[in-house]
C-alpha cells in the first residue's frame, strides 16, 4: 500500500463553489452582510452604487466607518476570520459574512479600508484565480487607491467594497433590481434608518419600511397595537457557565380594515397588505426572516392579511431561534415553540375574528349586494310560498306589503353562528327570506372571504344558496327531511374543504 501524502483540510477549489452556494437568498441579502459590518464599524453612512450594465455589472459598497488596519482586512477576507468570533454581542457572529456574501454574487471581491487620510489599504479574493491554484492565502494588503472614485469624499476613515464579475447578477435589469432592493433594504434595516442612519441607493435615500404600518416610511400609517406587548423571559448560559436573563419580546397590530379595505387588488399589494400575513423577526433590530411562525395549527387566511406580528430577541439567544452564519431565517426549536406558540396561536385566532367580523358588519352596513337584488327583483315570477300567495290577504301582507305593486319576496343574506351542522340555514318572516349562513362552517370562508374573489363567482353561488333556501319554501311539508339533508350535505361539504 502506498504512504498517504499530506493534504489540507479544505481543498480549495472545490470549497469556493460551494461556498458561492451558501444560501443567500439574493442580493439584498448578501448586501445586508455588508451594511451589518458597515454598522458594527461605527459608520453613519452606507452607499451602495452599481456600475456598468448587466454582464459588465460592479457593485460599490462605502460607508465612513472607523475602518480596517491591514492585519483586520487580512483577517476579514478569510473564510471564518473576524475579532468577533462567536460573539453574541453584536450583528455579526462568525466571520463568515464579507467573502461569503459578496462571493455569492460577483467572481471578484476587492477591498479598499483606512483607519487615517490617504493611507488606504487594499486585498482581494478571486474565484478564478482560486480555482486555477494560483491563490491560496489572502494577498497580503498592500497600499492601492480605489480605482472607482468614492461618492462620500474624503474622510478620515472608512470602507470600500467592490464586487466585480457579477455573474449572480447578469441576468437582473438594474432598474428593477434597484426597486426591489429598496424595498428590502428598507424594511430589514428599518430601527437603523429610524435611528438615523443613512443608506443610499445609486445616490438616493433608501426609506424605512414598516411591516407593521406604525411608524413613517415607506410604507402606509394607521394600524393600532392589539394589547400590550408580550415578554417571554429565557435563561441563558453563557460559555462560562453563568446564568443569566434574556427575553423575547412580541407585539401584534391591527391594520384599519374599515378605511384601507375599498383599494383596489392591486393597490393592496403594492402597500403590502395583501398576501403579506406573518411575523417580523428582528434580531438585534434587524429583520433576518419574515413568515407563518408561531402560529401552531393555525392556517393562513386572507382575513390574517388585516394583522402584524413582531417578535424581538438578542443574538444570545440564537441557538434558539436556529440562527445560521447568513443571518437570513431562523429555525425555532421545539422548546421556543413550546414558549411562544400557545399565546400567539390565540392572539392569532382572536385577531382572524375580529377580522372577519369587521368585514361582516361592513358587509352588512353596504347596500344589498347583486345577488340580493337579482332575488328580490325576480322573486315575483316564482309560485309564492304555502301561505303566502298573492291573492289573499295574508299574501297581500306578505308578499305586496314589502314590496310594493310588484309582489314577490324580499331577500337578505347575513352570517352567525349556527349550532348545527348546516353550511346555511333559511327563514321566512313578513315576506323577507333571511339567509343565514354559518360562520363556523369551511364553506363561509371560501363563501365570504372579501380577498382574492370574482364578484361574478361570488353572485352565482349566492344565488344557488338563496335558489335553494327559496325551493325549501315551497316544500312546508317536508321541512324536517330537507333540514336532516342540509345537515348531511354540510356535514360532507366540510369535510370535502378541510
Amino acid at each position: 500500500m502506498g504512504r498517504l501524502g499530506r493534504s489540507g483540510i479544505v481543498a480549495l477549489d472545490c470549497f469556493i463553489e460551494a461556498i458561492r452556494d451558501a444560501g443567500y437568498r439574493g442580493p439584498g441579502a448578501a448586501l445586508a452582510e455588508l451594511i451589518d459590518n458597515a454598522w458594527e464599524a461605527a459608520a453613519s453612512e452606507v452607499h451602495i452604487s452599481f456600475l456598468g450594465e448587466r454582464d459588465h455589472l460592479a457593485v460599490v459598497v462605502e460607508d465612513n466607518g472607523h475602518g480596517m488596519r491591514p492585519s483586520v482586512l487580512n483577517l476579514a477576507l478569510q473564510f471564518g476570520g473576524t475579532t468577533r468570533f462567536g460573539s453574541r454581542e453584536g450583528l455579526g457572529r462568525y466571520g463568515m459574512g464579507l467573502p461569503a456574501a459578496s462571493l455569492s454574487q460577483a467572481q471578484r471581491l476587492d477591498v479598499y479600508s483606512w483607519t487615517a487620510r490617504k493611507k488606504v489599504w487594499w486585498s482581494y479574493l478571486d474565484v478564478q484565480d482560486v480555482r486555477a491554484g494560483r491563490m491560496t492565502t489572502v494577498p497580503r494588503p498592500s497600499r492601492r487607491s480605489p480605482d472607482c472614485r468614492p461618492t462620500l469624499g474624503p474622510r478620515s476613515s472608512g470602507t470600500i467594497v467592490v464586487w466585480s464579475r457579477c455573474d449572480r447578477l447578469a441576468s437582473l435589469d438594474p432598474r428593477q433590481l434597484e426597486g426591489a432592493l429598496r424595498v428590502e433594504l428598507g424594511r430589514v434595516f428599518r430601527e437603523q434608518l429610524w435611528a438615523g442612519r443613512s443608506l443610499l441607493l445609486n445616490g438616493k435615500p433608501v426609506k424605512p419600511a414598516d411591516p407593521l404600518c406604525l411608524r413613517r416610511g415607506r410604507n402606509l400609517r394607521g394600524a393600532k397595537p392589539y394589547g400590550p406587548s408580550l415578554e417571554f423571559p429565557v435563561e441563558v448560559i453563557d460559555d462560562g457557565g453563568t446564568r443569566r436573563r434574556s427575553k423575547v419580546l412580541v407585539r401584534f397590530v391591527e391594520l384599519p380594515v374599515a378605511s384601507w379595505y375599498r383599494m383596489s387588488n392591486e393597490e393592496k399589494r403594492t402597500w403590502g397588505i395583501s398576501k403579506s400575513a406573518g411575523v417580523s423577526v428582528l434580531r438585534a433590530g434587524r429583520e433576518i426572516d419574515t413568515g407563518w411562525f408561531f402560529m401552531g395549527t393555525k392556517r393562513k387566511e386572507n382575513y390574517d392579511d388585516w394583522w402584524r406580528c413582531e417578535v424581538r430577541f438578542e443574538p444570545e439567544l440564537d441557538h434558539l431561534f436556529g440562527v445560521s452564519h447568513t443571518k437570513q431565517g431562523i429555525r425555532p426549536t421545539d422548546s421556543l415553540l413550546r414558549l411562544l406558540t400557545p399565546d400567539m396561536e390565540k392572539i392569532a385566532h382572536d385577531l382572524n375574528s375580529r377580522v372577519r367580523s369587521t368585514f361582516l358588519g361592513l358587509k352588512r352596513a353596504k347596500s344589498t349586494g347583486a345577488a340580493v337584488e337579482r332575488a328580490t327583483a325576480r322573486d315575483h315570477l316564482v309560485e309564492p310560498p304555502p301561505g303566502a300567495g298573492r291573492g289573499g290577504r295574508r299574501g297581500r301582507t306578505s308578499m305586496i306589503g314589502r314590496r310594493g305593486a310588484v309582489g314577490g319576496l324580499s331577500y337578505r343574506i347575513k352570517a352567525e353562528d349556527l349550532k348545527e351542522d348546516c353550511f346555511f340555514a333559511p327563514r321566512l318572516r313578513l315576506g323577507e327570506l333571511v339567509l343565514t349562513l354559518n360562520r363556523q362552517h369551511p364553506f363561509f370562508d371560501e363563501l365570504a372571504q372579501p380577498e382574492g374573489r370574482v364578484d361574478r363567482v361570488r353572485q352565482t353561488l349566492e344565488l344557488v344558496l338563496l335558489a335553494a333556501a327559496r325551493a325549501e319554501m315551497r316544500a312546508a311539508g317536508q321541512r324536517v327531511v330537507l333540514t336532516k339533508f342540509r345537515r348531511r350535505w354540510g356535514s360532507v361539504l366540510a369535510t370535502f374543504l378541510s
